[in-house]
């Protein structure tokens, strides 16, 4: 069976791990792919209300009995604002992407580990074999 949707993801993930971006723009990357609607605020109290909010967090408002998640950033000006769905894909991504981090953190301990044994020729070199005694 085809996965096409995994496509994107897989896209998004490779150019945020190419990029090496700061965690509030990552937050923002994954949030924009997951269809968060961004919102550029453009008069003084927009500006000074986006200041208010909680920086760089995804935070729930609710406002007559329905949900919105927002992610305010004062310093590039932004705020993003999704749906429950839209959240739910954000989680989603987000595991993903720490998945891949996790995964590439421990390759570079694994190529560190090797890196360091191979002084020794490793532990079947002639370290351990009958020259050593």
């Amino acid at each position: 069976m085809k996965r096409p949707h995994l496509l994107p993801l897989v896209t998004l993930l490779s150019a945020i791990l190419l990029v090496g971006c700061s965690t509030g723009q990552n937050k923002e990357t994954l949030l924009s792919a997951a269809g968060f609607r961004t919102v550029i605020p453009t008069t003084q109290k927009q500006i000074a209300q986006l200041k208010t909010l909680p920086q760089l967090k995804v935070i729930p408002v609710t406002k007559n009995g329905k949900t919105v998640f927002m992610f305010a950033d004062s310093t590039r000006n932004v705020l993003l604002i999704g749906n429950q769905k839209q959240y739910t894909a954000y989680q989603q991504y987000a595991l993903q992407y720490k998945i891949q981090q996790d995964k590439l953190a421990t390759a570079s301990l694994n190529a560190d580990a090797d890196n360091e044994w191979g002084a020794w020729g490793g532990m079947g070199g002639a370290f351990w074999g009958p020259c050593f005694y």
